[in-house]
């Protein structure tokens, strides 16, 4: 993700936005995302980005040791994205700690659990991968393990148990370079665990740049949702919500509802118009937003 400044924002009416920054409220389920009535929301409590970085792409994860939020942590300093976590103590984000830092940008630190184990797949298109880690010590202590596919950019890649029972994974295909010849498509994978391999079973272009992953997969009334990023006018422009109808071909899921920026309260009175993560366990939802400045 980019912190700078993207011209594209003026058509928004964007002149200057803030850094981004992650918020945090009590929720037990993911109703702020189905909220059709505008009805007003309690306000998410701001957690205050460092000397050292700014924190982004929020994914919680629930697990025997309790509930832990992991991040992007946006080095100032080595102006890359690195990865860290916090503790989630009675509704609030403590402790934040730097767990796994590469000498390319890394983002997107989704963590999942297989047969008592603790695995991450974070984002590392800078190089051109799909990295599957695995917890020495969990949440603190992480080893690569392998490379699940490689010389290709891939963004946010989400994994989940489908209604089958098989474990799936969401990645968003980068192909070209530049704003001129780019080109994303959604691409489903099935994750075979047993031999930490990937085999594709669908892939469409997203031309309208709306479908680039969100969040977890979510599972309400025995239906799954996916979250995906809209960013045809601006990168975090809202998330939008497809209700899986079709597990297999992803481009035939339909649009249920849009998560805005404008739909967030923050409770230090800044009012968020971007918004690209959104993540919710235990007893605690976040989501990350930039502001106008």
């Amino acid at each position: 993700m980019s912190l700078y400044y993207n011209p594209i924002f003026r058509k928004l009416g964007v002149v200057k936005t803030t850094p981004w920054g992650i918020a945090i409220r009590n929720a037990n389920d993911n109703s702020i995302l189905f909220n059709k009535n505008n009805r007003k929301e309690p306000p998410f409590t701001v957690v205050e980005n460092t000397e050292d970085y700014w924190f982004a792409d929020p994914l919680l994860f629930t697990s025997k040791l309790g509930t832990f939020l992991f991040v992007e942590a946006y080095s100032k300093e080595r102006h890359k994205g690195e990865l860290g976590v916090f503790d989630i103590i009675n509704g609030c984000a403590r402790n934040f700690r730097n767990i796994i830092s590469t000498p390319t940008h890394m983002s997107y630190p989704f963590v999942f659990e297989y047969n008592n184990d603790y695995y991450m797949i974070p984002e590392t298109g800078a190089a051109k991968e799909i990295s599957l880690y695995k917890a020495s010590v969990f949440p603190d202590k992480w080893d690569k393990i392998c490379v699940l596919k490689s010389n290709v950019v891939y963004r946010d890649s989400t994994v989940y148990l489908d209604s089958d029972n098989s474990i799936k994974m969401i990645t968003y295909r980068q192909e070209g370079s530049n704003r001129f010849n780019i080109k994303y498509y959604v691409e489903l994978y099935g994750l075979d665990m047993g031999n930490f391999k990937l085999h594709l079973i669908s892939s469409f272009r997203d031309k309208k740049k709306q479908q680039r992953p969100a969040g977890h997969v979510i599972k309400k009334d025995g239906v799954l949702y996916r979250l995906c990023q809209k960013c045809n006018r601006a990168y975090g422009e809202s998330i939008i919500v497809y209700r899986m109808d079709n597990s297999v071909e992803l481009s035939n899921n339909h649009k249920v509802s849009e998560l805005r920026g404008q739909n967030i309260q923050l409770n230090n009175g800044e009012h968020a118009i971007l918004l690209h993560t959104y993540s919710q366990a235990g007893s605690v939802e976040v989501i990350d937003y930039r502001c106008e400045k």
